[in-house]
């Protein structure tokens, strides 16, 4: 990334600064969740909860919401 920070408007510098901390964080503290079991009737769960899911794509949901995508 050759872009210099004076050519960041305000909400692309937020953006990069919350990026940022977030790769760091996750650097620093891992993920707490590696290593742990998901019992069967969680994942026979988000199983079923998949099957009735209708997928539409990005476009349209913004669109549906009044989005400019």
């Amino acid at each position: 990334m050759n872009t210099e920070v004076k050519e960041f408007s305000l909400e692309e510098l937020k953006a990069f600064i919350n990026e940022t901390v977030d790769m760091r964080l996750e650097e620093r503290l891992g993920d707490p969740d590696i290593g742990l079991d998901v019992k069967p009737e969680i994942i026979k769960a988000i199983r079923k909860s998949r099957r009735n899911r209708v997928n539409i794509p990005a476009e349209e949901a913004a669109k549906r919401l009044g989005l400019r995508w």
